[in-house]
């Protein structure tokens, strides 16, 4: 995904700037405790700002079980916490992209398995999607763009052996995924759809999309 697929919304009013003497907590590897309650935090970050994106940091806070001022001790402003709650999506984009095992036979199936993968990322690139602060952070999109370079190399080998359409560039088929993928989960937050069924129908809708048109055998 690059940054033009991003849209920007209102950023959070300033009312939830932290305490100035809040330090911030350092970024080593998170372990233990610290581990825990910064996943809870990022987790609750994303499914508040996923149905609010003007929610505060307090609301965060309640949401993730902690304090507000044990968050700010971990993001001191809303910035970090969308920051972090990035480089974890690009964490889980990136496993996501090593358990579909795009490498391993059929590239069909391949890409079957790549969307089924990506599909649970929903929330987080929901959230992502609309994020201002990220729209113009070209590093994170850069990075970004870098995590998925194995799903371009896919699309090409599909394309070589003939499984994909060779009239479509890798950059329209890489956007399809994405834009397919959005449009799945816009289904289920917004019509109801069930989780079965608008993964179905994304990967109906990557394959009708990216897959060569097979001529019909002869009668």
């Amino acid at each position: 995904m690059t940054a033009s697929d991003t849209a920007a919304v209102p950023r959070e009013a300033s009312a939830d700037a932290p305490p100035a003497a809040t330090p911030a907590v350092p970024e080593a590897p998170a372990t233990g405790t610290r581990a825990r309650t910064r996943r809870a935090i990022l987790d609750a970050a994303v499914e508040v700002f996923s149905t609010n994106a003007s929610a505060s940091l307090g609301e965060v806070a309640q949401a993730a079980q902690v304090g507000r001022s044990t968050l700010h001790r971990y993001f001191p402003e809303r910035a970090d916490l969308i920051r972090a709650v990035g480089a974890e999506a690009l964490d889980r984009t990136r496993a996501a992209i090593r358990a579909a095992r795009l490498e391993d036979g059929d590239p069909a199936a391949a890409l079957r398995r790549l969307v089924i993968e990506y599909f649970d990322l929903g929330p987080w690139y929901m959230l992502l999607f609309h994020e201002a602060s990220l729209a113009e952070d070209e590093a994170f999109w850069a990075e970004s763009d870098a995590a998925e370079a194995p799903v371009r190399a896919l699309f090409a080998r599909g394309q070589d052996d003939g499984t994909f359409d060779p009239t479509l560039t890798i950059s329209w088929n890489q956007r399809t995924v994405w834009w397919t993928l959005f449009n799945a989960w816009s289904v289920m937050t917004e019509d109801g759809a069930s989780r079965s069924d608008a993964l179905r129908m994304a990967v109906r809708s990557v394959e009708g999309v990216v897959l060569a048109v097979r001529s019909a055998p002869p009668a």
